[in-house]
């Protein structure tokens, strides 16, 4: 049985959510959903300064000819020191599980025309809507966030039911599939690597330092200091094979690394700062902090360099 009901204003701050359904407790499955009445269905603001979306599509049939219709469509657009990076992942009903992946980082700005495009798909229209249906075997709907200069926001989700329609989607699509053919911001060459260090700081005092030097046969020597609770230092050096560097180097240039200096910061529930630096041949450095908010799909790869650097080796 779900319950539908509104938090009274005189037993507790009223935050402007209404519980529109929530499963009884210990009930298995059910709809959990909510309504942020303070979310604005109009933005004012003319400015975004982010734009994130995805969404299963509602079913087209296909007819044979020409390109199949999308079936599902991720994009991601984030303000980085240089430019903006892009994140564009569809495919089409035809292959389902095959999806098209890629990243871009582009010297020009796509914002002013996905706020156009924000506004005349009305994506605003169900803004502070958020359902979970417990249970499903995957997200058959998706999630809207979209952050504006004055403050503003878009976020929705309901992994139930696309909350994109099919023009919404294929609109998205084309625009990011455009903006990623444009002007690239150039990157420092992955073959001049000379060096990755690690940082992690912690107010206790505690600490986790790594440096990856990079060799000319291709391997690498991990030099590692660590202090945990007491004023002990741990310090160790072990060898990465080859192996180990290709599949560095891979989640770097994988998960976009190297374009992530000035995306915005996300909350972090760990009072806590991680950075990866990389060294380059030319003396070149660039600095990456954990909480930058890169694409959801490219968030894994300062992770994956971590767990070699402190973990593995």
């Amino acid at each position: 049985m779900l319950q539908f009901f509104r938090k009274k204003k005189n037993m507790e701050k009223d935050d402007g959510i209404v519980v529109l359904s929530r499963p009884e407790p210990y009930a298995g499955g059910g709809t959990t959903a909510t309504q942020d009445t303070r979310a604005p269905k109009v933005i004012l603001s003319g400015e975004m300064t982010y734009f994130s979306v995805f969404s299963a599509l509602p079913y087209s049939q296909y007819d044979g000819k020409g390109r199949p219709p999308l079936h599902f469509v991720s994009a991601c657009a984030a303000p980085a020191s240089e430019g903006t990076l892009l994140y564009l992942e569809t495919c089409d009903i035809l292959r389902r599980r095959a999806r098209d992946a890629a990243w871009a980082y582009v010297k020009d700005n796509p914002f002013p025309a996905l706020l156009q495009l924000a506004r005349e798909e009305e994506l605003a229209k169900d803004n502070g809507f958020h359902s979970t249906t417990h249970g499903l075997p995957e997200n058959f709907g998706g999630e809207i966030h979209i952050r504006y200069a004055g403050g503003e926001t878009i976020s929705v989700s309901n992994n139930q039911t696309p909350i994109l329609s099919r023009r919404a989607g294929e609109r998205i699509a084309a625009l990011f599939a455009e903006a990623m053919r444009g002007e690239r911001v150039p990157l420092p060459e992955l073959s001049t690597l000379r060096e990755i260090r690690f940082a992690e700081e912690r107010p206790s005092g505690a600490f986790t330092r790594a440096v990856l030097a990079l060799q000319a046969d291709g391997t690498a020597v991990n030099r590692k200091e660590q202090r945990f609770d007491d004023p002990t230092v741990y310090r160790s050096e072990k060898k990465a094979d080859a192996e180990t560097v290709t599949a560095i180097r891979a989640a770097i240039e994988r998960c976009a690394l190297l374009a992530w200096p000035g995306l915005p910061k996300r909350a972090c529930p760990i009072d806590e700062k991680k950075t990866l630096t990389f060294v380059f041949a030319d003396g070149r450095q660039i600095v990456v902090d954990h909480t930058s908010e890169a694409p959801d799909a490219l968030r894994g790869g300062f992770f994956d360099v971590e767990l070699e650097m402190t973990t593995k080796h």
